[in-house]
Parts: C-alpha cells; sequence; structure tokens
C-alpha cells in the first residue's frame, strides 16, 4: 500500500507546527514575565512607600527616610515580618511617631518618612495607601495608623456583623484602598513628616484562627494633584 502525500499537505503541516511553535514560545514568555512579575511582588516587603516621578520632575517634590534629605528616593520599602502575632494599639510605643526611616518593634510594622517642596511654589499632591495583596482575610483585623506631621488616624476594615467602623477607627475607602487624602497648599520648603504603623488588632472581633499565616501587603503613593 503506496500513501501518497501531496505538496500542499507538507506544507500544511510544516505551517501548523510553525504556529504551534511560536504558540508555545508566546506562553514560555507570558509565563517566564508573570513568574518575574509575582517574584518582584512577593520579595517586597510588607509595605513600600512610592513617590510619583511626574511629582518630582514637575514640581520638585522629593522625598527621603531621613529628615536631613541626605538620600532621595522614589521607592522606600520597610523589611518583611516573618512573623506577627495579634496585639492591642495600647502595647504601641508611646513615641512611635519620633522616629526616622524603619523602627519595626514586636509584632508591629512602623516607618517614617518626610517629604519636601524644593521648587519655587506651592503645589497639591494626593497620598494614597492601596492593597495590593491580601492572604487569608488577615486584612479583617489590620489596622492601619498614619500620622501627617503628628496628627494620628487609624484605618480599619467596617465591622462585619455591625457594618460599622471599628471602635477609634476611620473605614477603608474601599476593599483595594486603605485610604486617600489631599495635601493642599504645599509651600516652598515645606516638609511633611509621615509614619505608617500597621498591626494584628488583638481586640478587633475578626481576629481569630482562621486568618494565621496570612498576609497583607500595601503601597502608599505621593501624586500629582490633577483636579
Amino acid at each position: 500500500m503506496t500513501v501518497k502525500t501531496t505538496a500542499k499537505e507538507v506544507y500544511k503541516r510544516k505551517l501548523l507546527m510553525r504556529i504551534v511553535t511560536i504558540i508555545i514560545a508566546f506562553l514560555l514568555l507570558f509565563l517566564s514575565l508573570l513568574y518575574c512579575i509575582l517574584y518582584i511582588v512577593n520579595t517586597k516587603g510588607n509595605f513600600t512607600i512610592s513617590l510619583d516621578p511626574n511629582l518630582k520632575a514637575n514640581k520638585n517634590i522629593v522625598m527621603s527616610a531621613t529628615s536631613d534629605f541626605a538620600e532621595k528616593k522614589l521607592l522606600l520599602e520597610t523589611s518583611a515580618l516573618e512573623y506577627m502575632d495579634n496585639i492591642s494599639e495600647s502595647w504601641l510605643p508611646i513615641d512611635i511617631d519620633n522616629y526616622e526611616g524603619e523602627h519595626n518593634g514586636n509584632n508591629y510594622l512602623a516607618y517614617t518618612f518626610f517629604v519636601k517642596n524644593e521648587g519655587k511654589e506651592k503645589t497639591n499632591y494626593v497620598v494614597s495607601i492601596d492593597i495590593i495583596s491580601v492572604i487569608k482575610n488577615v486584612d479583617e483585623a489590620i489596622r492601619v495608623a498614619v500620622y501627617i506631621d503628628g496628627k494620628k488616624e487609624v484605618y480599619a476594615k467596617k465591622n462585619n456583623s455591625t457594618k460599622e467602623p471599628e471602635p477609634n477607627t476611620i473605614e477603608f475607602n474601599n476593599d483595594s484602598q486603605v485610604m486617600i487624602k489631599n495635601i493642599q497648599n504645599f509651600k516652598p520648603g515645606d516638609i511633611n513628616k509621615y509614619t505608617i504603623v500597621v498591626w494584628l488588632e488583638g481586640n478587633d472581633p475578626n481576629c481569630i484562627d482562621s486568618i494565621l499565616g496570612g498576609e497583607m501587603k500595601m503601597n502608599m503613593s505621593l501624586g500629582e494633584d490633577k483636579a
């Protein structure tokens, strides 16, 4: 028995193999890029702070982990805590906003940084804290304290049962954002001091065994006010 293969069939076979090879190559490239993105996200600290390059370029707003602005950066990040047990807000140091840079403690994350207007005119900017990822619903019991020039505000997700804010807290802006605030009339030479503190609140009714092993990553960004 003789099987004849025409030139047209050979061409179709080669074309199909070429298409399959290209698809496989694209899939491998996509998976490689996805791996790189996930690696970068998961190897950064639990909390990062980023300054919009346009805010620096257009308004000459700068950011530093120290009040002398010896080293100006577009990105600051904390060291990831290997383990965070639940604590109460009253356990935090009274002078927690009197430090510079990273000053994590037992079962809490703390970072202080500074923003300065080195431009020649006053400006406005927007500061927000966005939730990058959450594992095992740990955000249900997380507290985020934001000190701006010594004024403290504590943010938390609202109570699941009462649908009201937790005591002495401001409700998260939404499920993917802790807070957003417009800083106005930031004059030349002005400096804003920020301290961010994150802990797992033991008095929260959602601080239960099911969130053990959970994780939450956030980014605080300072950007242009486009309003």
